[in-house]
């Protein structure tokens, strides 16, 4: 249980003993009357009761006495008589009473849930950082300590509000160089003071180490590598900019839904599923660009299906880069050597040279623990060498699933550019029939629109309630989510470690990203591939001054306050729109759109002309090969082959009754 339910119940039992109380006095009729009067006392209520009454009175009374009066006047050219104004002074009275009934009403049973509600979304603004701070904390078990000091010091690199020494140590843990990393806590107290000039001395000295260290990180942790430059030229973060997001982490999070799957999503997914739902709950808008067209019903269908071809493409060639992400992950988790953490940041070329190294690694492993175990002269020796053989072609295993899966996706891509191209050619087809036609002005049927994604209250409430009912039901998390909470209260105690039966454990931290999902997905449409775009190319806050132990209306109030600094930037979504206009479309960029789209989205004037001068339609005969060069090769032989000896190898010594 949480700890604002275990308060709640320690009240609940004091009220039972102050029941029984009243019950010994004979008090039970006034303690009644007393807990009836005390529930409109403290009825929640947004402004004082004789400002109600005073509106009511107003407005059913002086108001309406004087609209009748006139309005007899007007009518008939006679003072409306003297009985009728008592009717009307009446009808004054019962209004005020009627209406301050139902105020009344109102405030004692919706007014009531609504401050339920506002109680709930605030333990869960106060829980989810904290499941955060855990699942990133839980990312660098499986790490090598090389890695996890390059991962620690990459989020030290991205705080907003770092001071100089936390510079100058995630300098040093990164470089290892002593001279660098004073040099980086001079440049930070020098921007911090605003020496600008001064700064900009330091840095220049500092360039040459500054260029030897990017070079040096950049091929393995490309965004440690950018944050560690950026700080290295005096440049820090604002919360307008928030943080870049993992490229399709959505897809991966759905993925492991529809295949029963866990493995396809990286703890790294969770920690960004949890960032999304938190800046939701604390009133995040995510703005979007939509093309829709309004005309013929045969075009508007082909539109749509040109649409829907383009998005089962990008999600073919998304799932390929996810499925390999999550196969590094994989093998970097189960302890295969390789030079990435996360892998945050890499290209899809990169996580592929780096899976199949792994799996070489693997099935060497694999080939190696067989061989020990038919070499292996004693039987309990044989039993020791079985059982790392079952544990290491387990994992070979799983890790070809996950490569299959990527091989199946690359080879969908080519499926799914193939119907891509038929969709184009049809709607080409169409769209240059119409124009042709004098009553039917293709530019003028395409309307660009711009839509939101968010929670209304009366979705957040909802949100909030089944995702609390969620980790209230889970009697591990909750009791997990308390030890944390109550190490975060007790600092000064902190240096002792949670035990390990307390702690978030990875399955557990994906089933709650699956089970947010899941809840998110009817009110925000998640498994719109569109939707899925928005929510990606869209920065997320930053919870860089949200710690561990706050209370939880500062988190709240840095979560709201970080939800509505971030800038709403639709400049790249308008140029590639416009890209699109022309590409897919065939609707040239007049200078009456470009100015639209510079004055309404802030677009690139500069890269508008550019577009409109030298992007081309597409061809329907266009070729895969110039959609994406990534081939991904079936498994090789080897590692079936090694797999196949080692299954063969443990069924026959299980039969034995070795095993």
């Amino acid at each position: 249980m949480s700890k604002a339910t275990g308060l709640h119940n320690n009240a609940l039992d004091k009220k039972e003993q102050q029941k029984k109380k009243l019950e010994n006095v004979d008090l039970k009729l006034e303690g009644r009357d007393l807990r009836w009067l005390e529930k409109v006392a403290r009825a929640p209520h947004q402004e004082p009761w004789s400002v109600t009454i005073l509106q009511f009175a107003w407005t059913a009374g002086p108001v309406t006495l004087m609209a009748a009066y006139f309005g007899y006047y007007f009518a008939y050219g006679v003072v409306m008589p003297l009985e009728r104004a008592f009717y009307f002074l009446g009808y004054s009275v019962i209004a005020v009473a009627l209406g301050v009934g139902y105020r009344l009403f109102h405030n004692m049973t919706h007014g009531r849930q609504q401050a339920r509600d506002r109680i709930s979304l605030l333990n869960l603004i106060d829980q989810i950082p904290e499941l955060i701070y855990q699942v990133r904390d839980l990312g660098q078990v499986n790490m090598t300590e090389e890695q996890r000091r390059i991962h620690s010091a990459g989020i030290l690199l991205r705080k907003l509000d770092l001071g100089p020494e936390w510079v100058s140590t995630a300098i040093e843990d990164l470089t290892g160089n002593q001279q660098l990393a004073k040099q980086a806590e001079r440049i930070e107290i020098f921007r911090r003071a605003g020496l600008y000039n001064r700064m900009q001395d330091i840095i220049e000295e500092a360039r040459e180490e500054t260029d030897k260290a990017w070079t040096s990180l950049n091929e393995n942790h490309p965004r440690t590598a950018e944050a560690l430059k950026k700080r290295l030229n005096g440049v820090v973060a604002r919360p307008h900019d928030g943080q870049k997001r993992e490229p399709h982490f959505i897809e991966r999070v759905l993925s492991a839904i529809e295949e029963g799957n866990e493995n396809l999503m990286t703890l790294h997914d969770v920690e960004e599923i949890l960032t999304l739902c938190f800046e939701l709950i604390c009133g995040r808008e995510i703005a979007y660009l939509k093309i829709e067209y309004t005309g013929h019903w045969d075009l508007a269908r082909a539109l749509d299906k040109l649409e829907e071809e383009r998005n089962d493409l990008r999600i073919s060639r998304a799932r390929v880069y996810s499925r390999l992400k999550a196969l590094t992950t994989y093998l970097n988790n189960i302890g295969i050597p390789s030079e990435i953490g996360s892998g945050n940041g890499l290209s899809t070329h990169k996580l592929l040279a780096i899976a199949t190294k792994s799996l070489d690694n693997l099935s060497l492993q694999v080939r190696e623990a067989r061989q020990l175990t038919l070499s292996s002269p004693q039987k309990k020796g044989a039993k020791k060498h079985l059982l790392t053989l079952t544990t290491k072609s387990q994992q070979l295993e799983k890790a070809l699933q996950i490569y299959n899966e990527s091989h199946r996706a690359y080879l969908k891509q080519g499926r799914d550019s193939l119907l891509l191209k038929r969709a184009l050619k049809n709607w080409q087809k169409l769209s240059s029939k119409y124009q042709h036609q004098n009553n039917e002005n293709l530019k003028r049927s395409l309307t660009i629109s711009e839509q939101t994604i968010f929670l209304d209250d009366e979705d957040k409430a909802e949100v909030t309630q089944r995702i609390r009912q969620y980790l209230n039901e889970s009697p591990d998390l909750s009791k997990a989510m308390l030890e944390t909470l109550q190490a975060d209260e007790n600092s000064q105690q902190s240096s002792i470690q949670p035990d390990s039966e307390k702690r978030l454990t990875e399955a557990r931290a994906r089933d709650i990203a699956i089970e947010i999902a899941t809840i998110l997905d009817p009110y925000i449409h998640l498994h719109d591939p569109q939707i899925q775009r928005a929510i990606e190319s869209a920065n997320a806050i930053s919870l860089a001054n949200i710690e561990p132990g706050m209370t939880a209306r500062t988190k709240a109030a840095w979560g709201e306050a970080m939800a509505s600094a971030v800038e709403k930037n639709l400049a790249a979504s308008a140029e590639k729109l416009a890209q699109n206009l022309i590409r897919y479309y065939r609707v040239p960029l007049s200078d009456q759109t470009i100015n639209f789209l510079v004055k309404t989205y802030n677009a690139s004037l500069e890269r508008l002309q550019f577009i409109a001068r030298y992007e081309t339609p597409l061809s329907a005969s266009y070729s895969l090969d110039n959609v994406s060069a990534m081939e991904v090769p079936q498994p090789k032989d080897n590692w079936q082959i090694d797999l196949y000896n080692a299954k063969k190898t443990i069924t026959r010594l299980s039969l034995k009754g070795m095993a």
